[in-house]
């Protein structure tokens, strides 16, 4: 009873644990439905209450399924499918009587244990799922151990020493298969730039501290200055806001200009991981030519995932550093377009286009407007009600972050006619020389503005003319000490947990690139590689088995008994061996056993009895003392460890 009650506990402990790494696929109200459910089965293992019937269980469980089921649109079918798992799992526990029922239970928590890598990759999660495994495996062991069984640890230890090279031969070599099915996409919120950007959307995101993406260069960093990774292109504007246009971007794998580099053009490799975002867009440098093949190229030199990123993604990118050429008069004509409202806007871009005719001449001046007139960089800038939010920015606050000043730029072009549009992505980021990686994060999300001249598109940020230091050092630099504040609030301002933080985030790095980014091409490099190496790889394994052979052929020699010998005296050399190191040749073995005896008192029984029966076998020729002779030394292996060990401290 005692081993079932311990076992009923884990196995609630579990289920706990499952529910906590499950929790983004359970709504508030969900994870307390089974927390509830949970705690009522301990309190009834606690108490050595009855367990409740099937048949309220059955009831129970339904009336949680009709809500899950009601919540599905909200929930996705996903999470949907998780819950009802789950759901499951804690009604099986809920009716167990006996442990012998418990077999189906013990696999559904494998199956759902696997189903945390769904929503979590990174390492520290994945070490937590792993715990969760062990004791799992340990509650396995538990059902079908004996009673009063105590778990072998050095022969545990020899299997586990046994299983992880097959293990990691398998991670490394074993076919990569496909996927035999489709996880339907999760209804959940998505992270980073949205379709869409007015003033105040950007420095929300600003404030989140969390990774966005990593970046792994091929040769030197970049000049901190040309890292503007662009992820979308907003070229609607409505009067306030910015959306992304519907131009068939992502219908069909773009092909990149078959032109190749030219000499004085610089070219660049990166690999980039991606956090997992649930959205497609990603993440390219400059004007990327090539990627690899798990995403998207598309027009406009952006790139994209196929599907929405629900978990982290490894992609290589080659390209160069120029502009962006215009596709079509589709795309002129759609980024010409001022917007509503604005009208002392469009009165400054005319005045301005009168002066400057030119886009390059115009956009000089535009810099020198804005170093000039007391424009401020603000993390907090005042709110701009109403329909003329980009004239209330450049005649009254003069106070904004990066998107007041993209959108304020992209109206003023568009209004003297020189087609515009705002980019929206990431710039700069954090370098690791040591770990050789480049972390960017959400609080590095900006806006800036592309305008057309001939027939490419250039890119102008107003933000370095008003606030360089965010472009060329970080956003730190530029702000003040109150707003500092809000971006290290709490546990961000203790150095040791930032520290800590920091060593962790290079332990994750290095699981992506070796855990997570070992795909079908790095498995297939390595067959190559291996097929390379093949008759050093054979030289080697033909060593290494010469050598055991070796070894063996010495071991069986020492441990050959001389022929002729009596069948008993072979058992006892062979089971006795290190004992009988201190016996003299000529001293036969039933004295050197009555004289252990007598040396060794806590053995003396037995070893009194071994000797008896060895003369019984040996002098009487008596095959049941043979037989007898045998079960004592298999009887009394662990005494004789003992005794072993007895001699040799003596």
């Amino acid at each position: 009873m005692l081993k079932q009650k311990n076992v009923l506990l884990l196995w609630a402990g579990l289920q706990l644990g499952i529910l906590l790494l499950l929790q983004q696929a359970f709504s508030g109200w969900i994870i307390g439905v089974f927390l509830l459910l949970l705690l009522y089965r301990v309190d009834s293992v606690l108490r050595n209450r009855a367990t409740l019937s099937l048949k309220w269980v059955n009831l129970l469980a339904g009336v949680v399924a009709i809500a899950l089921f009601v919540n599905l649109r909200q929930a996705g079918v996903l999470h949907f499918m998780l819950q009802i798992l789950l759901l499951a799992a804690v009604a099986r526990l809920l009716a167990l009587q006996h442990l012998y029922e418990a077999r189906q239970l013990v696999w559904v928590h494998y199956f759902l244990i696997g189903c945390c890598f769904i929503l979590h990759q990174d390492m520290a999660i994945a070490m937590l799922v792993f715990g969760v495994f062990l004791l799992n495996v340990y509650s396995h062991y538990r059902l079908f151990a004996p009673t009063g069984a105590q778990l072998n640890w050095p022969q545990t230890g020899r299997a586990v020493l046994i299983i992880l090279p097959l293990w990691l031969g398998m991670f490394l070599l074993f076919p990569r298969l496909p996927a035999f099915w489709q996880i339907p996409d999760a209804n959940v919120a998505a992270t980073g730039l949205g379709d869409s950007i007015d003033p105040g959307s950007i420095e929300k995101l600003v404030q989140d501290d969390s990774l966005a993406f990593r970046v792994e260069f091929d040769g030197p960093l970049p000049p901190r200055q040309q890292l503007y990774w662009r992820a979308r292109l907003y070229e609607e504007f409505d009067g306030r806001s910015w959306h992304v246009a519907a131009l068939p971007r992502t219908a069909a794998r773009y092909t990149a200009p078959s032109a190749e580099a030219d000499n004085d053009t610089a070219t660049l490799s990166y690999r980039v991981i991606a956090e997992a975002s649930r959205q497609t867009s990603l993440y390219a440098l400059a004007r990327p030519l090539s990627t690899s093949a798990n995403v998207r190229l598309n027009a406009g030199d952006l790139i994209s995932a196929p599907k929405p990123v629900s978990q982290r993604l490894s992609y290589q990118v080659n390209g160069i550093y120029g502009p962006p050429a215009l596709l079509s008069a589709q795309e002129q004509q759609l980024n010409l377009a001022p917007g509503a409202g604005n009208p002392a806007t469009k009165q400054f871009a005319a005045e301005l286009l009168q002066q400057y005719p030119q886009p390059a001449q115009l956009v000089q001046a535009l810099t020198e407007h804005f170093r000039s007139q007391p424009f401020y960089y603000s993390l907090t800038p005042p709110l701009l009600p109403g329909a003329n939010s980009v004239d209330q920015f450049l005649f009254n606050s003069r106070t904004g972050f990066c998107s007041h000043y993209a959108s304020a730029t992209a109206v003023i072009l568009r209004a003297a006619g020189i087609a515009a549009r705002v980019v929206g992505g990431y710039q700069g980021g954090q370098w690791h020389p040591q770990q050789n990686y480049l972390a960017v994060r959400q609080r590095e999300a900006h806006a800036w503005v592309e305008y057309l001249d001939n027939g490419v598109w250039q890119q102008f940020d107003p933000t370095a003319a008003v606030a360089p230091e965010r472009i060329l050092n970080d956003l730190d630099a530029v702000l003040p000490q109150a707003q500092r504040d809000l971006l290290n609030a709490g546990w961000r301002q203790l150095a040791f947990l930032q520290a800590a933080r920091q060593q962790l985030m290079h332990l994750d790095y290095y699981w992506s690139v070796w855990v997570l980014g070992f795909n079908d091409n790095s498995q297939q490099q390595l067959w190559r590689q291996l097929k390379q190496q093949l008759p050093a790889i054979a030289a080697t394994i033909a060593a290494i088995l010469a050598l055991l052979l070796l070894f063996a052929g010495s071991y069986l020699l020492k441990r050959r008994v001389p022929a002729g010998l009596p069948p008993a005296t072979m058992l006892l050399q062979r089971a006795l061996r290190p004992v009988l190191l201190l016996k003299t040749p000529s001293q036969p073995l039933s004295v050197y056993l009555q004289q252990l005896a007598i040396s060794q008192p806590q053995h003396r029984e037995w070893l009194q009895q071994l000797a008896d029966v060895y003369e019984q076998a040996v002098y009487a020729d008596r095959p049941q003392a043979l037989m007898q002779l045998a079960a004592l030394l298999k009887h009394r292996r662990q005494q004789i460890k003992q005794l072993r060990s007895s001699i040799k401290n003596a």
